[in-house]
């Protein structure tokens, strides 16, 4: 009777710690394994169950389409394709109780395989290839910068400066409703989502053998607005109707279709399997360690400023990893210089790079830069905080620390990969030899660039919001 009464008097205040708000659950509903110390299994101690999986857990709208496309296979499609964003195969792993980083990249593509995809491909080779199409934006304009140097014309659109990134949606969306003046000002690069889409439906009869409508691509990603980003009319190619990316889900769905499928613990019940290639020659086709780090604030000009600096020198950055933009601080800044004094090559200039961590913070820094007060070549934007890691479909820690545990991911699986500059990325090298040809061409330009910020911005649309 004590037992049965201390357990009930237990459960109850475990429930008004989570109605309030002082506990947590990782996931949108209370689920079979609730993360205190990493992992605790606190209903499974309580009931003496050891999976007590819940009766239900919602599935939001995508996740549901994904389920049902997957199970009526000849729906149409002959082929179905995931895609994951670098900082998924950090989160994934606290869907199930246990902390950033356990589970490795290859656990993630076995259960996606057990979903019933044919291919899953890394999306630290799309960052890679924005990070070489933005790097040849930049360095375009900072030539055109050099070569004019004596010209007036310092408002021409191919001068200008600073160059703000592209890639997170959330970012995009306030330009577009708050900052509509800013639009040429941002890189014309698409996000690594659509970038992959885009290439994989465009060549899709050369790489998979089946025709663009057959082909359904999934992005699993970390952010809730990728999901409206995909649905752009942008996105949806005038010729034929044909969507990029046909459907997006992010960590917490994976989480949830995964326990609907009765997988509680991927570890135990999954195996590894390696990252696809879309070129039948490269037997698998993991990005670089550039493009991991996409996924966390300050990545993207990392990743770009060791690609920049490599092409205008002729050698590596010195150290490679590049603190100075690193952490959680809302801004960072640094100034590269682009001449080696070891090569005696390079370019004349200083490249003054800033990163905004957060939206709130990118507010400020826009105003700052309108008004002159500050100075920059090239902006990065995260509208959450800590970058995509800590984006919003991600898992819902209860660990205050959470956010500084998966950045110590990120970087340390940049450190593990072979290759850590964008450039050196096989599986992109084949794509611009045998289609793209140089970064920046026509044909990059056509399948890889959008402007401006998703083409939809019209100046009469808010000429009434000054």
């Amino acid at each position: 009777m004590a037992l049965g009464i201390a357990s009930t008097i237990l459960i109850f205040i475990l429930l008004s710690l989570l109605l309030t708000g002082e506990v947590e659950c990782f996931t949108p509903l209370i689920t079979a394994r609730t993360k205190i110390r990493n992992k605790v299994e606190v209903f499974s101690s309580i009931t003496n169950d050891p999976v007590s999986p819940p009766k239900e857990e919602k599935l939001s709208k995508e996740a549901t389409e994904l389920l049902h496309v997957l199970e009526h296979r000849k729906e149409g499609y002959d082929i179905f394709i995931a895609q994951t964003a670098p900082s998924v195969r950090v989160c994934f792993s606290e869907e199930f109780g246990y902390a950033p980083g356990a589970f490795p990249p290859g656990l993630l593509v076995g259960a996606l395989k057990k979903l019933g995809f044919d291919m899953v491909l890394d999306m630290n080779t799309s960052a890679d290839m924005t990070i070489c199409e933005e790097a040849t934006e930049l360095l375009h304009r900072i030539q055109t910068r050099l070569n004019e140097n004596d010209s007036d014309n310092n408002d021409d659109e191919q001068h200008r400066m600073p160059l703000f990134s592209s890639c997170c949606p959330g970012w995009l969306n306030f330009v577009e409703k708050f900052e509509p003046e800013l639009a040429k000002d941002i890189s014309t690069c698409k996000s690594p989502q659509q970038m992959y889409g885009s290439v994989i439906k465009e060549y899709s009869q050369e790489l998979l053998q089946h025709p663009a409508d057959k082909v359904y691509v999934c992005g699993i990603m970390p952010c809730v607005l990728k999901k409206g980003e995909a649905d752009r009319p942008v996105f949806v190619r005038q010729e034929d109707d044909i969507k990029e990316i046909d459907n997006v889900i992010t960590t917490r769905d994976l989480g949830v279709l995964l326990r609907r499928q009765g997988i509680y613990n991927p570890q135990v019940e999954l195996k590894e399997a390696n990252f696809d290639s879309p070129f039948a020659h490269i037997d698998q086709g993991a990005g670089t360690g550039a493009g991991q780090i996409f996924g966390a604030t300050g990545g993207v000009t990392e990743a770009a400023v060791r690609t920049i600096y490599e092409w205008v020198t002729g050698e590596p950055l010195p150290g490679i990893e590049f603190h100075a933009v690193r952490g959680l601080e809302g801004i960072k800044e640094a100034t590269v210089p682009l001449y080696s004094k070891n090569t005696k090559k390079g370019l004349q200039f200083d490249l003054k790079v800033v990163v905004a961590n957060g939206l709130k913070e990118a507010k400020t820094l826009v105003q700052k830069i309108k008004n002159g007060e500050v100075q920059y070549d090239f902006v990065e934007v995260m509208s959450c905080p800590g970058g995509c890691i800590g984006g919003g479909g991600q898992p819902r820690g209860i660990q205050k620390d959470v956010i500084p545990q998966r950045l110590d991911v990120i970087y340390q699986l940049d450190r593990s990969l072979p290759r850590r500059r964008s450039h050196e990325n096989p599986t992109l090298q084949a794509l611009y030899d045998q289609y793209l040809g140089e970064y920046g061409s026509d044909k990059a330009h056509k399948i890889l660039h959008v402007e401006p910020v998703y083409g939809e911005i019209h100046a009469e649309k808010y000429k009434n919001k000054k």
